[in-house]
């Protein structure tokens, strides 16, 4: 089994360098591969699992020789993707008419042409796009856990290109030289990627809540703020409100316990300052942005 892991592994970094080169079709068949690979592992995992239960004297002893035989299953970012050139997917209506500028086509545009106008804005919000490898050392035990892990890693490196696919058809059906069919085409695209990230992150979030194990606090606070983002974009404004708050105690923890200072410099939990900074700041303004206002104008 552990063979069958190893091509996985490298299947989903082969992924992650599609995803970073922008070829999210392709990348999208290298994770759906991956999840294929894994479901009947982890069928033959849960009944290893369910074998070891009944019979416990010797469960301990095959789980120790395998735990000796095995390198735990680690989250690797490479941080080279990461930037602010993005788009504010804020819903706020006063903001959405102060900065867009209406087409001659807006009287005659649909409810769609409409959204994607009001919630589409370049350089305002954060995404953290750097998808997950996973070191080729990494050979786990197959058991139920670590392929649980495995596949909440394949999931949100799938909910990511969605989210990245969608926005690059939003940024092409922004720009000023798309206009018509062609334009309206990457609209509905950009609708349709956003809701299957959403769903995707959503499942990758509730299988990160489900599992004991420890994990790389950047995947958190990265999962948690690319959903609440998504949440902005599809109008979930109280559901992204609830991402932000959870983002922003974990940072807060991070700071308190010195957690962010004195991690290994050697692993990605060691997150670099502007990535920090990215995120802090897209809680800050999604979370705090009326009291900046209010204090403002009373200024």
């Amino acid at each position: 089994m552990s063979s069958a892991i190893q091509e996985a592994i490298l299947l989903n970094n082969k992924g992650t360098r599609l995803v970073r080169q922008c070829q999210y079709d392709a990348a999208l068949q290298s994770f759906t591969t991956v999840i294929e690979m894994l479901k009947p592992l982890a069928a033959i995992a849960e009944d290893h699992k369910d074998k070891e239960d009944d019979d416990n004297g010797n469960a301990d002893a095959d789980t120790d020789a395998d735990t000796e035989s095995s390198v735990p299953l680690t989250i690797s970012f490479t941080n080279k993707s990461m930037d602010t050139d993005t788009f504010d997917d804020s819903n706020d209506i006063n903001d959405s008419k102060t900065t867009t500028t209406p087409s001659p086509r807006t009287s005659s545009s649909s409810s769609l042409d409409t959204d994607l106008a009001s919630t589409l804005k370049f350089g305002q919000h954060f995404v953290f796009r750097d998808p997950v490898i996973i070191p080729t050392a990494s050979i786990p035990f197959a058991s139920s856990a670590s392929l649980s892990k495995f596949l909440m890693i394949v999931m949100y490196n799938v909910a990511l290109t969605f989210h990245l696919h969608a926005l690059s058809f939003a940024s092409s059906s922004s720009s000023p030289t798309a206009v018509g069919v062609s334009s309206k085409k990457k609209k509905r695209k950009a609708k349709k990627y956003f809701a299957q990230s959403k769903e995707v992150y959503e499942l990758a979030l509730k299988m990160h809540l489900e599992l004991d194990d420890d994990i790389d606090p950047l995947f958190t606070l990265a999962l948690t703020n690319n959903l609440g983002l998504i949440y902005r974009t599809t109008k979930r404004k109280d559901k992204s409100t609830i991402c932000f708050q959870n983002m922003f105690s974990t940072m807060m923890y991070l700071l308190d316990t010195n957690a962010y200072h004195e991690q290994d410099a050697s692993t990605s939990s060691n997150i670099q300052e502007c990535i920090w900074d990215g995120l802090l700041s897209n809680a800050m303004n999604i979370l705090f942005k009326h009291t900046y206002e209010v204090a403002a104008a009373a200024a």
